[in-house]
């Protein structure tokens, strides 16, 4: 039997056809993973614990809808990164955690060299990276991107620490208010930091 994404196309079947051993297959085989994945993105075990279990709670009623012919790992992780964003946004709404939001997602832009992002993703990322003024761009490429300290970035800019903080400081704000402005391309960078993460666990 040909596999589908991380599981067996048999497992899936059989989950169609409404096996609950089937079911505990699955979440065993995802659960610690998807677990890690939302815990960095999240950064609270309680709201990860809530969606993993509305997670498979959906898995289970739109077991259906499940296409054997697709990947079972890529039908997963979109219903995961929904749950997420749509977790992330309630939280901002509610005024909590805002800046841990917006915060996940400036952190991502150092995943852009790694390789990690499908090039519609890096395309989003990079022109949210043009909206900034060209020194304060410079100095969060340096910082962000390629990972050089404070210090360095100081040394080869000629620019005291302090500035180089300030300019990371503003790019952070300039980058929130740019995806708050566009949700949907905050949700497919969740979504595609989701993935990456499972990917790479």
């Amino acid at each position: 039997m040909k596999s589908n994404g991380l599981v067996d196309t048999s497992i899936i079947n059989r989950l169609k056809d409404g096996d609950e051993l089937a079911m505990k297959e699955l979440i065993t085989t995802y659960k610690s993973t998807l677990a890690q994945s939302m815990m960095r993105i999240l950064k609270s075990q309680e709201e990860v614990e809530d969606l993993l279990q509305e997670l498979f709670i959906r898995i289970w009623t739109r077991r259906q809808d499940i296409n054997t012919e697709l990947s079972f790992h890529a039908f997963i992780y979109r219903i995961a990164g929904n749950l997420v964003y749509d977790r992330l946004r309630k939280l901002a709404h509610e005024k909590r955690l805002v800046a841990d939001y917006f915060t996940h997602l400036t952190e991502v832009y150092s995943h852009i060299e790694e390789g990690v992002f499908n090039q519609e993703t890096k395309d989003i990322l990079n022109q949210a990276i043009e909206q900034l003024p060209e020194q304060r761009r410079r100095v969060f490429i340096l910082c962000k991107i390629e990972g050089r300290s404070y210090e360095e970035v100081s040394r080869l800019l000629s620019i005291s620490v302090a500035t180089v903080n300030t300019h990371i400081t503003n790019a952070n704000m300039t980058l929130r208010n740019y995806f708050q402005q566009r949700p949907d391309l905050s949700f497919l960078i969740v979504l595609a930091l989701l993935s990456a993460k499972l990917l790479n666990t």
